[in-house]
């Protein structure tokens, strides 16, 4: 038996395994990036104080430069965009001193305009539900 053949064959069965992982659950739906750059590029206030995420460009392939203030800047670690069961999602995720890994997951509400989900603080490993309004 050819051990090489069966290598390739096993490789090639993970490209495809990975590929419909990719496709199932990182794909961007019928939401373009320039639809995506209209709705979220721009500074967003939470509703329960001076919070706020400003989204400065939007790019292809889920990602994003974010900023955030609290009301002085916070250094941002990462961030992205994707559309999930036509649902517009972002993440951003803190990365400074009293911040370390807490993150931001926001679902975009069509009928509000409004980002809305969970913040999840790192240091109290609490999470709360936030609103977000754009200005």
């Amino acid at each position: 038996m050819n051990t090489t053949k069966g290598r390739f064959a096993i490789i090639f069965l993970f490209i495809i395994v990975l590929a419909g992982v990719w496709f199932m659950f990182l794909r961007t739906s019928g939401m373009g990036t320039a639809e995506v750059v209209e709705v979220l590029e721009g500074k967003w206030q939470r509703s329960d104080g001076p919070y706020t995420i400003e989204i400065i460009e939007i790019l292809e392939e889920g990602k994003m430069n974010a900023a955030y203030f609290n009301p002085g800047p916070i250094h941002v670690g990462r961030s992205g965009w994707r559309v999930k069961d036509d649902v517009l999602e972002i993440f951003v995720e803190l990365q400074d001193k009293n911040y370390p890994g807490s993150v931001y997951e926001l679902k975009f509400d069509d009928e509000t305009g409004q980002l809305e989900g969970k913040y999840f603080q790192a240091v109290s490993r609490q999470t709360y539900n936030v609103v977000f309004i754009k200005q």
